[in-house]
């Protein structure tokens, strides 16, 4: 033990101070979620220095420290590293706890809307907050096999948690860790996104073909353009269906009511024009006839009735 002590102590001589002050990077108190990221650094730099460097280190650590909390660090003493590594994790890191992150972990599943990138990235998040803390709070020799640990159970939740078959191709694989059971999962879930897309595409050209094809004859168009009259500007109608045209042309014309027709006789023949001249002839010749006997009757009618009737005298009495 000894022996190795000594090899460790003069392998922290032999780096420079220079070179170890370079590992601490600067800490603003307003974004808290840079906390381990800050003490994971400051934990390499401790370890590679030796017992003199560690107070000079402490220093820088402090005035590496700013933003609006920063007082509430330099207003406390700390004696070393330990002790403000503890009052950092105290006063920034997140109120959840390792076995709070643990629940987290075990209980992630991928959502209905959520895509297996997005799922992934929430996976890794989580894993990448336990290893933190445990870096950060976990100074036995059980880091190493917690870290495994972690690793497997994100691994298993990512793979189970998948709410497609991509989930069994991945346990037939038996991947051993998240990063390549991620990529495999994204490569093949955009394999599959692209298939469907082209097969949607594939149905959107059948049926553009298919439309561009039917036959145009009783195609009629969605919308059909508003008649309008040019006679009285008022739409429904046209010019030769309109009415009030229709009404006037009906004022400007006179009424004619002798609109009877008439019909045109056949123009006779010759030989039927003298048969029908001998005709009238005769019925004229009959007519007259029968006015002068009707004249003569009459007149001796009119004359008997003007003799007056003679009567006995008185003489004769």
């Amino acid at each position: 033990m000894s022996t190795s002590n000594q090899v460790d102590t003069k392998i922290a001589e032999t780096v420079p101070l220079q070179t170890l002050l370079q590992l601490i990077p600067d800490f603003d108190t307003s974004q808290a979620t840079q906390v381990y990221r800050y003490i994971r650094s400051c934990d390499s730099a401790f370890k590679l220095s030796s017992i003199p460097q560690q107070e000079i280190l402490l220093i820088y650590v402090l005035n590496k420290i700013t933003g609006p909390y920063s007082s509430d660090v330099h207003a406390k003493q700390h004696k070393n590293w330990c002790e403000l590594k503890q009052f950092l994790i105290q006063k920034f890191s997140q109120t959840k706890t390792l076995a709070h992150l643990h629940i987290e972990l075990q209980s992630m599943f991928q959502r209905n809307t959520e895509t297996v990138t997005e799922y992934l990235h929430r996976v890794d998040l989580c894993r990448n907050k336990i290893l933190e803390k445990l870096t950060a709070e976990v100074l036995d020799d059980s880091l190493s096999g917690r870290k495994i640990t972690t690793e497997e159970t994100a691994l298993s939740v990512f793979v189970n948690g998948l709410n497609s078959d991509i989930g069994t191709m991945l346990r037939t694989k038996e991947f051993t860790n998240l990063s390549d059971a991620g990529n495999f999962a994204m490569q093949e879930d955009k394999i599959r996104k692209m298939n469907s897309a082209r097969q949607g595409l594939n149905s959107i050209n059948k049926q553009t073909t298919f439309i561009a094809n039917r036959p145009t004859l009783n195609r009629t168009p969605l919308t059909q353009p508003q008649k309008t009259c040019n006679y009285c500007k008022k739409p429904g109608h046209v010019i030769s269906e309109c009415r009030k045209r229709a009404f006037n042309n009906s004022l400007r014309t006179p009424h004619n009511h002798n609109t009877t027709p008439q019909t045109t006789l056949p123009t006779p023949s010759h030989h039927n024009t003298r048969h029908i001249q001998r005709n009238v002839n005769h019925l004229n010749s009959q007519a007259a006839m029968e006015t002068g006997i009707y004249m003569e009757t009459a007149s001796a009618d009119f004359l008997d009735a003007q003799t007056p009737t003679s009567t006995p005298s008185s003489q004769e009495f």
